[in-house]
Formats: structure tokens, C-alpha cells, sequence
């Protein structure tokens, strides 16, 4: 329920340029609350993905999308939520995790 509605927000965001100048200046919290004030329910997942600003997300095709409609979101030298949170991820670690997965060492 909690995608549909992140692009119920998305699509209210393209649809109406009064809440969209809202969006522009707030922080990842002020987002959510103004999602939740507008009526949005949002799940602690797609919380989370506000306030991390979709770190480690690997993708996401409404992370680019919400960062245009919520610039606020994305970290300065950052073109894209998206391209922040690659950067996020490391492939070293990734490496470690799978090999612990495969010889079935999981933490």
C-alpha cells in the first residue's frame, strides 16, 4: 500500500505546483511530515527512504524522480538520489556479504 502511496505523493507533486513549491525547500523529516499532513501514509520503509535519502538503495526508478519533485534531498556534488546513493555502497563489502552468504556464515 505504502508504494502506491509514494506515487500517489509523486504524482500529486507533478500534478500540483502549489505543493510541489512546498517540497522544494524542506528537509527529508519536513518532507514527511507534509506528506502525512497532505494525506499520505507512508510506511517506515518509505520513511526510511526519506530520511536516508535512498542511501544504499541499488534502484529505485522514483529515487530520481523524488529527487527533482524534493531537491532539498540530494546532497550537494550529487547530480541525482540516485547517484548518491550508489555511492554509498561499497563493493568491497558487498564482496564480504556475498561470500559470507554463500559458505553460509550469516550474521
Amino acid at each position: 500500500m505504502s508504494h502506491s502511496q509514494l506515487h500517489a505523493f509523486i504524482d500529486r507533486a507533478h500534478n500540483d505546483e502549489h505543493f510541489r513549491a512546498h517540497l522544494s525547500s524542506m528537509s527529508p523529516n519536513q518532507i514527511i511530515e507534509f506528506a502525512t499532513e497532505s494525506g499520505f501514509d507512508f510506511s517506515d520503509e518509505i520513511k526510511g527512504r526519506f530520511i536516508n535519502r535512498w542511501k544504499g538503495v541499488y534502484f529505485c526508478p522514483q529515487a530520481i524522480e523524488v529527487g527533482i519533485l524534493c531537491p532539498g534531498l540530494v546532497p550537494a556534488g550529487y547530480k541525482n538520489l540516485l547517484h548518491y546513493s550508489q555511492s554509498t555502497c561499497s563493493s568491497s563489502n558487498l564482496k564480504e556479504e556475498e561470500h559470507d552468504f554463500r559458505s553460509g556464515d550469516i550474521y
